[in-house]
């Protein structure tokens, strides 16, 4: 998380939110708040463990639908952040079979594993290297 990023999730979280807030952030397909053990050393986690607040994925709500569903429901608009064209769509849904595929390959593969000093589900891992990014 950038510096700004973490000052803005350090103002809000002294804001204290509220319950309501709280499910309203959870409801709402354009914002996500969550914390993540990955991609920080355990040491770092343990002390003070990273907190997302930002732009949620397209996806966000519409899980369930296949990719098809999916398309589908890219194209109405629904859990989008904002519009997006024909040749968009279908880019991402090259991209997302493409995605299912690797992981797919590497179903099965269970637990965490350090990469570059840092704590990270070790089935991401078998995906980067399937996909040639580790």
């Amino acid at each position: 998380m950038g510096i700004a990023m973490r000052a803005v999730v350090e103002k809000a979280l002294r804001a204290a939110p509220s319950l309501k807030q709280i499910v309203e952030i959870r409801e709402d397909p354009n914002v996500r708040f969550t914390t993540s053990p990955f991609g920080v050393t355990p040491e770092q986690y343990a002390n003070n463990p990273p907190v997302y607040l930002g732009k949620s994925a397209p996806w966000k709500g519409i899980k369930g639908l296949g990719i098809d569903g999916f398309a589908k429901a890219l194209v109405s608009g629904v859990g989008l952040h904002g519009a997006i064209s024909l040749d968009a769509r279908n880019r991402l849904v090259t991209g997302l079979r493409a995605a299912i595929s690797i992981s797919k390959k590497a179903a099965g593969i269970k637990g965490t594993t350090l990469y570059q000093g840092k704590l990270y589900p070790a089935k991401c891992i078998e995906q980067k290297r399937l996909a040639g990014k580790a």
